[in-house]
């Protein structure tokens, strides 16, 4: 296991998310006809205007080995929960607890901010997607008992082109913090 330390993001880290996003999304590039996207789905970055704003509000953060981002989470911080907006590490250092790691600490974002529930949609057929997420502790939660807010960034992804039927929305419930 790497040496890894997982930290909210710098402006200075911001510059390096862009590319850990593009390789991870190439895991998914098998899947496309599948999933009945196009590879310019998965090239479509998040927008770096997003990143620091993210960054500003301190909602984004990033795995670092040897003083380098390997990986990073951003959230959004919802009404009723902890909105997971990307989850990405570097494929030479997956399978190693970055990402579940980077989950964790999304996790604490989520308990300081007095939130009780993290959630985030992802792809229902890319093989390890729903397993790794259920290791994490999330469940499917049904659309019909989503939120408002989920519903509307269904609806959003809805738009962008991906067909809801391959969508998945998660939810894990967050325990009280420790004192």
């Amino acid at each position: 296991m790497s040496n890894y330390r997982i930290r909210l993001a710098e402006v200075e880290d911001l510059a390096r998310i862009p590319a850990i996003e593009a390789a991870a999304a190439k895991q998914f590039e098998p899947y496309v006809s599948q999933l009945e996207i196009s590879v310019d789905h998965l090239s479509g970055l998040t927008p770096m205007t997003f990143l620091k704003r993210a960054q500003l509000e301190k909602r984004i953060w990033v795995a670092v080995l040897e003083n380098q981002p390997v990986g990073f989470i951003v959230a959004k911080f919802l009404i009723e929960s902890c909105f997971i907006v990307e989850l990405d590490v570097l494929p030479a250092y997956s399978r190693q607890g970055i990402g579940s790691a980077l989950i964790e600490i999304c996790c604490e974002g989520a308990r300081s901010r007095n939130h009780t529930q993290l959630t985030l949609t992802t792809f229902r057929y890319v093989p390890w997607n729903i397993p790794f997420y259920q290791q994490c502790g999330f469940e499917i939660l049904p659309i019909e008992r989503c939120s408002s807010e989920l519903s509307a960034i269904v609806q959003h992804e809805a738009r962008y082109g991906f067909v809801q039927k391959h969508r998945v929305v998660m939810r894990r419930i967050l325990s009280r913090k420790r004192e």
